[in-house]
């Protein structure tokens, strides 16, 4: 009985009046057409008295009988209780529709003496489940959509969760790349020494004080990418040619900070491991609602691009930040890589 309560204390009273409100005017209807006024009186009166009755009999088998047997596989002891439920309910029906009912409002309804016998009984009984049948139908509905409706309510969570988590981990982790490559520099050419530092500084100045919103005008965009490539093409020199190339309405769009970044980082890796000259292409152009970016790398020498889940990430931003308006399309070769984000508005 304690299931009971708690089930009936959740009930959302709105919906569940609106049902038996329903049930009581839809049964009338029926039962009464092509009746003479008084009959529509009766049944309306039959519905309104013995709703307790219903509303008893179907909330106990919802909330109670069927959570405590059969959701836990005691059919034979669900079964039971049903038809004791029904015997009782229905007999207590039969009482209360003669008595208080027909007797007063349709004495031509009446049942004939001795009606409360055992074929009465689980006749009527059999007959008023259907609104039980259909309470059920309807409560299984509504607890499948409910349910959901939660899930996709914490998958939300989840993801942003995932984001948030992934936004404040991008400053480390690029600050870390940079340093570290930083240190083959010095190892290799001390000369570009104080230049890439300047160079870092100037990009991690509009990192971390400029990009503080979720979304970021493509302008910046553009500004922190151009930066980015420029830092790597003073430590490659020779070995990395750049080509940026922006164009259309930039000004009018956003999009999540530092799109592609994380993937040009992670492609320019190799090169500072290798002596393969190789040259980059990043793409942005904008459109009235429609937004290009991509990144292409390529050499004359096979290349082998490292595993990571940046990919994975992109497209978890993408999706939260645009639902159904976003493609990206990816193409890797021996000694070719691209990536292309698309943004519908």
């Amino acid at each position: 009985m304690k299931d009971l309560k708690f089930n009936i204390n959740k009930i959302n009273l709105l919906l569940h009046s609106a049902f038996w409100l329903a049930w009581i005017v839809v049964f009338t209807l029926i039962q009464s057409i092509g009746g003479a006024p008084s009959v529509y009186l009766t049944w309306l009166m039959y519905y309104i008295i013995t709703l307790p009755v219903f509303v008893i009999h179907t909330y106990l088998i919802a909330y109670w009988l069927l959570p405590v047997t059969f959701f836990k596989g005691k059919y034979l002891l669900a079964g039971l209780g049903l038809f004791i439920l029904l015997v009782i309910f229905s007999a207590i029906e039969l009482v209360v529709s003669n008595e208080l009912v027909f007797k007063n409002f349709s004495k031509e309804m009446m049942f004939a003496p001795g009606y409360l016998n055992p074929v009465n009984i689980i006749v009527s009984g059999i007959g008023n489940h259907y609104i039980i049948l259909v309470f059920l139908a309807i409560k299984a509905g509504l607890s499948w959509y409910n349910s959901k409706t939660e899930t996709a309510g914490l998958l939300q969570t989840k993801t942003e969760t995932e984001l948030e988590i992934y936004r404040y981990q991008l400053q480390p982790k690029l600050i870390l790349t940079l340093m570290e490559e930083l240190e083959i520099v010095e190892a290799k050419s001390p000369e570009k020494m104080a230049e890439m530092i300047i160079k870092i500084s100037g990009f991690l100045n509009g990192f971390l004080f400029e990009v503080k919103d979720e979304l970021i005008p493509l302008t910046l965009e553009a500004r922190l990418t151009k930066e980015f490539l420029s830092v790597h093409q003073h430590a490659l020199g020779r070995r990395l040619k750049n080509n940026v190339a922006v164009s259309g309405n930039i000004q009018a769009h956003v999009c999540p900070p530092l799109l592609l970044v994380p993937f040009i980082s992670n492609v320019l890796k190799m090169a500072y491991t290798c002596n393969i000259s190789f040259e980059s292409t990043v793409l942005i152009r904008a459109e009235k609602k429609y937004v290009l970016l991509t990144f292409s790398f390529w050499s004359e020498n096979d290349f082998r691009l490292p595993e990571t889940e940046v990919e994975q990430i992109i497209k978890k931003r993408l999706m939260f930040s645009y639902p159904g308006k976003h493609r990206i399309i990816d193409n890797v070769e021996e000694n070719f890589a691209e990536l292309s984000i698309e943004i519908f508005d």
